[in-house]
Parts: C-alpha cells; sequence; structure tokens
C-alpha cells in the first residue's frame, strides 16, 4: 500500500505513521526496517547526561515536528511544499506512510556571528570552508566573544515505500535543530534526504 488509489493511478496521500520497535539496540548500531530494533543515540561534543536528557525528554514534541515536515514535504499531495515529482526520487505514489527513528544524535555546534559553523580542533575552534582553489581555515579561541554554543539535535528518520511491491526502506530523512538554551522552542530544517 503506497500513496496512490489502487486501479486509479490517483495520488492520495497517507499521514505519516510512526513505527515503533521494542527490540533493543544492544549494540547501539545504525537500524534497518529488516532488524525492527530500537534506535541508536549517540551523544557528541562531551555534551552531559543531564542535558542529553533535558533533550531527550522532547522527543514526542520532535516526534510532532517530524511529522509536520513529512506530511507538507513528502507526502501531502496537495502541498506546494512537496519536493516529490513523478518519475523522480522521493516519488510519492511509493511512500507508505509508515517511518521510524534510525538514530538520533545529540551534541553541539558553535557558530560565530555569521552563522558559520565551527569545530574543536587542537584545544580551538576551526572554520574550513573551501575558496574555490583551496580549502581555508579560520581559527578563534574555544572562549572566544565571537562565538555561541547551541544543542545540536539530528534526528534521522527512515521512510517506508512499497516500490517492488513489499514494504521496505525508501528514503532517509534527516532533519536538524539547534538551541541556545534546553527549553528554546524546537524547530526542525531539513538536512537531506536520500535513497536507502
Amino acid at each position: 500500500m503506497g500513496n496512490t488509489q489502487e486501479g486509479s493511478g490517483q495520488i492520495t496521500g497517507v499521514r505519516p505513521h510512526l513505527v515503533i520497535f521494542e527490540k533493543e539496540n544492544t549494540e547501539n548500531d545504525y537500524v534497518t526496517w529488516e532488524d525492527k530494533k530500537k534506535p541508536s543515540i549517540r551523544l557528541n561534543d562531551g555534551i552531559t547526561e543531564e542535558e542529553y536528557q533535558a533533550l531527550a525528554s522532547r522527543l514526542e514534541e520532535m516526534i510532532s515536528l517530524a511529522e509536520e515536515i513529512i506530511w507538507q514535504n513528502y507526502l501531502d499531495p496537495e502541498s506546494e511544499d512537496l519536493m516529490s515529482e513523478v518519475d523522480s526520487f522521493p516519488d510519492i505514489r511509493y511512500l507508505t506512510g509508515n517511518y521510524y527513528v534510525g538514530d538520533v544524535s545529540y551534541g553541539y555546534t558553535y557558530r560565530d556571528r555569521q552563522h558559520r559553523a565551527y569545530h574543536i580542533k587542537e584545544g580551538r575552534l576551526r572554520y574550513k570552508h573551501h575558496n574555490g582553489k583551496e580549502w581555508l581555515e579560520e581559527w578563534l579561541p574555544l572562549d572566544s566573544p565571537e562565538i555561541t554554543r547551541y544543542y545540536q539535535i539530528l534526528l534521522h528518520l527512515r521512510l517506508t515505500g512499497n516500490e517492488y511491491g513489499e514494504e521496505e526502506d525508501y528514503m532517509g530523512l534527516d532533519l536538524i535543530a539547534e538551541l541556545v538554551k534546553l527549553d528554546d522552542p524546537l524547530e526542525f530544517e531539513i538536512l537531506s534526504h536520500d535513497v536507502i
């Protein structure tokens, strides 16, 4: 079952449906539809247990926001934001509406006043970029007043499809949110979507 009404070829649109797996992910590794395991959790950049717990307690809110993004961008045939076109990827006709959380990453990112992302390297903050000819690096001290530290949440979702008559992984969808404070409003952006 996908987004096409049986026999009509008409695209009807199905609402997103979160599939929750009960099987423990004891190795905390990458999961697929066939594995039917709980998502892996990644804590990056020295995020503390308390910070992780505060962010993870907002998972229900994250799922609600993610479902609206999935609906608007991939499943609602009436949406002006729909990213799918016939004979392109993703193709709305094959999406089942089912999705699951593959993994969630919690960490920090550091941004300057132009919102450029820095990363910690060799005890300093580094911004690496390409100018068309070569890679350039800009360095700042860890305590630079130019930098704001953000909490970063990466939500890696897997949407299923039935392109070949059987439900299976079809598309990966990565969403990103950044917050200055743990209780700031959550807002996800689409980081990428790709074939699984």
